[in-house]
């Protein structure tokens, strides 16, 4: 399968709007330090394509069908998209947690069909097995399992650690071949609801061969700061997401 980086950036994308701040400003001058709300595109080794999450119009990026769509919550950030998505010419089924949807999206799908989906429930499409999970946040949250041939990546956004069932899923598999980790605050940061980058990324060595870390928040250290950052720690085990990038499992 193919993971495609289509927005790696926390909830105000990078630069924030006439944020002065080292990142923001570091951002305005180098293109590639920018940064959409996090949307993440799988495509299968049939070619197929599902999304994870919206929070970008994705339709200068992937213009394909989608065989489904995967909310990991329903925080803004995470479904800003959808709300252009849903006028697209074929209907696509959404799987997404109960709590805390969006009133206008369940009342006005428009071409969406959303299911709803449940830690443990498995959903097979073309090549791909998705696995559903818990993970800790402000609202019901769920991660992914998304297993092709053998071969397992770990969607793990958003989230503060992991739920101890969740590890204990996610124990049975690894190695993973690939963990995408919130990695929202820079080292040192200690909140509620995200990891910062050390935390991510100890999350992503103890399960996975490789670890992306992603939903990289302006506050967090530029862009040129943190990949040096994380490449003299963890070396090339420990990666740091932008938008555009693909990861070939």
């Amino acid at each position: 399968m193919i993971v495609y980086f289509i927005g790696t950036g926390g909830s105000e994308g990078i630069p924030a709007h006439l944020c002065t701040c080292s990142t923001c400003s570091e951002a305005r001058k180098l293109g590639f330090a920018q940064r959409r709300p996090s949307t993440l595109a799988v495509v299968t080794d049939n070619k197929k394509a599902v999304l994870f999450d919206v929070g970008t119009d994705i339709r200068d990026f992937l213009n394909v069908p989608l065989e489904a769509i995967f909310l990991t919550h329903w925080h803004h950030d995470h479904i800003y998209g959808l709300y252009k998505l849903r006028w697209m010419a074929k209907e696509t089924v959404l799987y997404a947690p109960e709590g805390h949807a969006d009133a206008l999206i369940l009342r006005e799908p428009k071409n969406l069909q959303p299911r709803a989906i449940k830690p443990g429930d498995t959903v097979e499409l073309d090549t791909l097995k998705i696995t559903a999970f818990r993970l800790n946040h402000q609202v019901e949250t769920l991660g992914y399992l998304i297993e092709e041939d053998g071969k397992s990546v770990a969607l793990l956004y958003d989230t503060k650690g992991l739920p101890g069932e969740t590890w204990g899923l996610l124990g049975e598999k690894a190695p993973l071949r690939l963990a995408i980790v919130d990695a929202t605050y820079p080292p040192g940061t200690d909140d509620p609801y995200h990891n910062n980058v050390d935390e991510a990324a100890e999350i992503g060595l103890k399960l996975a061969e490789r670890t992306v870390l992603s939903h990289i928040s302006h506050k967090n250290l530029p862009f040129l700061e943190l990949t040096e950052y994380v490449r003299k720690k963890w070396g090339n085990r420990v990666l740091v997401a932008y938008d555009g990038m693909v990861f070939y499992v």
